[in-house]
């Protein structure tokens, strides 16, 4: 039997007018949970898409299939895609923007590439488990890409239009720091008022990320004097002795209270066993969790380094500072409270601390400006990333991630 016009769109506005008081009763959104459950199967498709495209990070063939692959999918659900190649390294970024009725701009992101080499595809394709979807980079972060992509499916068959601007940006470089697409991430999202970003869940799978450490590294530098080591080694000046005596003298710099942590991971010195060496060198892993331990990491390492052991010798100690700290907003813990609910509302429980957590991620340059709201973990559950074991995410994830999801870019919007 078919319908008119008239009945379709009467059925449309109570659809939406239903979604609209679910939120404001705060009860469970039904519609929303049972549209999400639905939904499962297309995304299931749109990971076994996802995963056949050789990603990892430089792999410019894949990296192009994979842009392609994005701007056809968002220019279908009506967004306005821009292309922006990375400012270096292999790849493209992709940014679709939708206009809507509302006031509040909301970004989502997600990144294309993966750990894995060339090839890993063709030995280990996307296949179906049990209650296991499995593919390399399916969890990280295909997994974050497939949630984004159908909660703008369910966002758009519910008519729901009421943000300013919905921004998806999926970068090409994550996981090798996002060096050619930071700033671009930092700008985009210092244009909005909150970030969804979507890595897999944290902690176990069903966690949120409201904070993140930030990495980087110190590189100690110590000059010395080269002189036989058999005929005079009393002429030279032991950069090795020094860098062992420095190392010694910087390795209680950690304050795990703060989340401040350096450790010395690598060091080397001389190239010849009979000459003593004239430098030397070592390089340490440094964690935060606010960005402004960087700088008072330094100005601990000259303090210390000031004294010296071996006469006549320099030492130059340099922090650089690596992917920022994502520090959390009070903001952020009330919305993860709200999370909690809507996690509940689908049958899961939402783990989330303030505290950060040890890994880094684009959330942080996100949330780099101070401006934006940003969450992360709002991919599916997945599990093995980053491993030679079978990366995998867990089916029955899919439908409460898709409600989450789509229920928070509703409640902002609201």
């Amino acid at each position: 039997m078919k319908t008119s016009p008239t009945l379709r769109l009467s059925a449309v506005f109570f659809f939406v007018l239903f979604l609209t008081s679910a939120f404001a009763a705060d009860s469970p959104n039904a519609a929303l949970l049972a549209a999400a459950q639905q939904e499962q199967p297309q995304v299931i498709n749109t990971l076994r898409d996802l995963v056949a495209m050789e990603t990892g990070s430089g792999l410019g063939e894949g990296l192009s299939q994979s842009a392609a692959y994005l701007k056809q999918r968002l220019e279908k659900l009506g967004a306005k895609v821009t292309l922006v190649p990375l400012t270096t390294g292999t790849g493209t970024n992709v940014i679709g923007r939708f206009e809507g009725t509302g006031k509040v701009k909301i970004m989502l992101q997600a990144h294309q590439d993966t750990v894995y080499p060339a090839g890993t595809i063709a030995r280990k394709p996307f296949r179906i488990d049990g209650t296991r979807a499995i593919g390399p980079g399916i969890a990280d972060d295909k997994s974050g890409i497939a949630n984004i992509l159908h909660t703008l499916v369910l966002l758009q068959r519910a008519g729901f239009h009421n943000y300013q601007r919905l921004t998806v940006l999926f970068n090409a470089d994550e996981e090798v720091g996002s060096p050619g697409s930071n700033r671009l991430i930092t700008e985009t999202a210092a244009e909005h008022d909150y970030v969804f970003s979507c890595e897999p869940g944290e902690d176990g799978g069903n966690g949120l990320a409201m904070a993140t450490s930030g990495i980087g590294i110190a590189q100690m530098e110590v000059t010395g004097r080269a002189s036989h080591a058999g005929v005079a080694p009393e002429a030279g000046r032991n950069a090795l002795v020094e860098l062992a005596y420095q190392i010694l003298q910087t390795s209680d710099l950690s304050q795990p209270a703060t989340g401040l942590k350096l450790s010395w991971t690598l060091a080397t010195a001389g190239d010849k066993r009979n000459i003593i060496p004239e430098s030397a060198k070592a390089t340490a892993d440094i964690r935060v969790w606010k960005n402004s331990q960087y700088q008072e990491i330094q100005q601990a390492l000259d303090e210390r380094t000031a004294k010296h052991h071996v006469p006549d010798t320099k030492v130059k100690v340099t922090v650089i500072p690596g992917r920022p700290a994502f520090e959390s907003k009070p903001e952020a813990v009330k919305l993860a409270a709200v999370a909690k609910k809507f996690y509940a509302e689908a049958g899961q429980n939402l783990v989330y601390s303030p505290e950060p957590w040890g890994g880094g991620t684009d959330a942080a340059y996100a949330a780099l400006s101070g401006k934006p709201v940003v969450l992360e973990g709002l991919g599916f559950v997945g599990f093995n990333y980053h491993s030679s074991n079978d990366e995998y995410i867990v089916l029955n994830s899919i439908a409460p991630r898709l409600y989450l999801l789509s229920s928070l870019v509703m409640y902002v919007g609201q």
